[in-house]
Formats: C-alpha cells, structure tokens, sequence
C-alpha cells in the first residue's frame, strides 16, 4: 500500500511540473482529449488587372526656373483599371482524429484597393511671376476614382453575410458647355422676330460620370488538389486526415472567393431651352465592364502543424499470482515519438488493476513510465484494460491488456521476479501436504 501512495504523490508532483496544456474532457464512459494549433503567419493575395495602374510624365516642372529660363511645364497622365485583395492570418488546426483546419484573420490584415479611370495635368508656369496656366483647358481633367479599406479582421472567412464591398466614382465631370450656334459656328438662319436666333436659344451641357462597384464574398478555403487528403471541406474549413507516416503536416492551400463587379460611364446631354427655362438631361450609360461574377483564386500558401504519436512497446501483461489483498505491479514506458506535446489520460476499466498517474505530459521524444498495481478483490482469473488517450490524431485511443489470477488457496506461482523472496508452491495429497521451492535455495 505504500507504493500506491508513493506513486500517487509522484503523479501529483510530475502534474505540477508539466501542466497539462490539451483539454481532457470527459465524454460519457471514455474521454477525449481536445487539441488545437496554430501556424506561422501567411498572406494571401490577388489582384485582377484590367488595365495595369501606370504614370507617366514629367513628375515636377521640367526644367526648373532657373537662370534666363522664362518658363517651366509639369505634364503627368495616370491610368489604369484594376482591383485587388490582400489577407493576412493563421491557419488553425483542431482535432482528436480528423484534423479540422481554419483560417483566421489577423487584426487589420485585410486590404482591398482599387484603381480606375485617368487623370491628366499639362501646366505651365511662368517663371518670373511664378503663375501657373493651363496648356489647355482639354488637357487637364481628372476622371479617375481610387478606394481602400482596411478590416479588423479580414472577412473573406467564408461567410457570404459579411462581403467586403468598395464603390467610388467620378461625379459631373463637364466636358462642353455651349450653345447650339456655338457648336455649328454661327446662326443656323432661324430667326423668331423679337426673340431672335433659334440656335442662340438651345443649349447643351455633356457630363460623364462614372463608377465603380466591387463586392467581395468569402468563398471557401482550398487544399491543393494534388494532396488528395481532405476528406470533407466547406466554406469555412477543411477536415484532413493526419499523416500517417511522420508527424509533421504540410498542407498547401489556397483561398478563393467569390467577386461581383461592375464598370460603367453615364454620358450625359443636358438640352436647355432659355426663354422657356426648360432642360432636358439624356443620360446614356456605357457599360466598361457589365456587372459580372469573377472567382478568384489568391496565391497558394503552405501552413505546417507539428502531432504528438504515442509508442507503447507492450501491449499486454499477465501479473503474477496474487492473493486476495496482496498486490503485484507492472511498469511500462509511454513514448512520444512525435513533433508536439502529448497529452495523455490514463484509465484502468477494473478496479482490480490500479493505474498510477492518470495523467501525462511528455514531450517530443521524451518518455513516461506508468505503474500498474494488480490488487485483486475476489479470487479467480482477473481481466481489465489500461486505456489512454491522447491528443495523437492518428491513434486517439491506444489499449493496455492486463491479466492476472487470485486465488486463497492451491495458489500456484508461475512466474518468480528475479531477486524476491523465494516463493512456495503448496499441494494436498490423501497423506496430507507436501510443499516444494521455488526459486532461492
């Protein structure tokens, strides 16, 4: 009885060392034991290119005023069409058995940006007075739209409720404002008496406006086809089988999401009658890119996760024969084999066979012992099972077969420990009892 006690403080003390840090739950008669791991940080992105984003130009004022120079000019053009997303996070497994894999974004890790249209600025400076003029009125207008957000986190997590939206545009940007008489040079020779030119009396405005919708779903995290490992995946997550051979797992993703987006440019007349103050506006929509849905796929990423992998050498054990309140005791070694911390739960299935500690914290490549007391109750043949659990997502559940005999008397010992007492082996004859050595001298 001292050495259960002995072995009871010990596991106390080896629990106080290594802190269990899996989560051992209770799951009616058996028990689970919850694990979970997170990878490096990755980053995925994708950017559709319509129309690459470039400048060019002269930047600042070419030449500079200096010296007899009089004057300077500044000519710079931007243009282009294009959408991008970025995202940065962790990839998250869980498991006992099947290793469920998410992914989680970091705190302002998401950005999006866009980028439409063009923009133009031809200037020229005198360099004297220092003013600045248009080259010309037709060589300076700006009919580009920008947008960029940032999340906390990123929602491309695969929930269609949360989409990532941007949508900017250009508003009445003025390209002619002029009369009728001016457009065709001069009176088109219908006069109204006391009112005069007809043409003089319309007048047109021609607007653009232009805009740009981008919508964002999260659609669904991906294993690269190849690996032919996941066994079930949705939008949010993947269940992968744990490798079987090694215990490090590298899983390449990739991420794709779902794009709804939408281009256009609204041209609009505005014919205005003066004496009857009357105007009618005509817009006329030009769809660049008609509203369309797009997949796109960001740039593969590999996310690594290191297992626990239990070892037990034997199996099975058959326990010396044991009188009733006697007790025998076998000691095995639990091994990690594995890349990660392995927790385990230690349960005897008979109270007949008491296990010491019941729980286990070893890390990678490190072993543990664990003592088995055989301290029957009743007489006869004695059968139980050690079982563990263990965060290993491979084999969740590992057994232990125990065997061993009781009886009060006719007690037959089979076996000596090396170095005990010797032991006596007891028979009964019509004459009456013999008793024979065995093992000692």
């Amino acid at each position: 009885m001292k050495k259960i006690f002995y072995f009871l403080f010990l596991s106390v003390l080896i629990s106080a060392v290594f802190p269990i840090s899996a989560e051992i739950v209770r799951d009616g008669d058996e028990w689970r034991v919850y694990d979970e791991q997170y990878s490096d940080e990755i980053e995925f992105e994708y950017r559709d290119v319509l129309i690459p984003h470039n400048k060019w130009g002269t930047g600042d004022w070419l030449p500079g005023c200096s010296g007899i120079i009089p004057l300077s000019v500044k000519f710079n053009v931007e243009y282009g069409a294009e959408m991008g997303a970025k995202m940065k996070g962790k990839a998250k497994a869980q498991w006992p058995e099947a290793v469920k894999v998410f992914f989680e974004g970091a705190n302002d890790g998401g950005f999006s940006d866009m980028f439409y249209g063009i923009n133009m600025e031809a200037l020229w400076k005198n360099c004297y007075t220092g003013a600045e003029n248009e080259l010309s009125k037709w060589l300076n207008f700006d009919l580009s739209f920008a947008d960029e957000k940032t999340f906390q986190p990123f929602l491309l997590d695969g929930n269609v409720d949360n989409p990532v939206s941007m949508e900017d545009s250009v508003d009445h940007f003025q390209l002619y404002e002029g009369s009728l008489a001016d457009m065709v040079g001069g009176s088109c020779g219908l006069n109204i008496p006391l009112i005069g030119d007809v043409c003089s009396l319309i007048h047109f405005n021609f607007e653009l406006d232009g805009k740009m919708y981008v919508e964002m779903f999260g659609s669904r995290i991906g294993l690269d086809e190849k690996q032919e490992r996941s066994i079930f995946s949705d939008n949010q997550y993947l269940v992968i089988e744990p490798p079987i051979v090694g215990t490090v797992m590298k899983i390449p993703i990739f991420y794709e999401s779902k794009t709804y987006y939408r281009i256009e440019i609204i041209f609009t007349v505005t014919i205005r009658i003066r004496i009857l103050e009357l105007e009618f506006p005509i817009p006329i929509t030009i769809p660049i890119v008609p509203g369309k849905e797009k997949l796109w796929q960001y740039n593969s990423q590999e996310v690594e996760f290191n297992f626990p992998a239990i070892f037990i050498e034997s199996r099975a054990h058959k326990f010396a024969d044991t009188m009733p309140g006697d007790e025998d005791y076998w000691e095995f070694e639990v091994e990690n084999i594995g890349t990660r911390d392995m927790e385990v739960k230690v349960v005897s299935n008979d109270t007949n066979f008491i296990v010491i500690p019941d729980t286990l914290n070893i890390g990678p490549g490190a072993k543990s012992a664990v003592t088995v007391f055989f301290k029957p109750y009743d007489v006869g043949v004695q059968k139980g099972a050690v079982t563990l659990y263990s965060n290993d997502p491979v084999e969740p559940v590992t057994r232990v077969s125990l065997f061993g005999y009781s009886s009060e008397s006719e007690t037959q010992w089979t076996q000596v420990i090396e170095g005990d007492e010797p032991r006596w082996e007891v028979g009964k004859s019509a004459g009456g009892c013999s008793i024979s050595v065995i093992g000692g001298e």
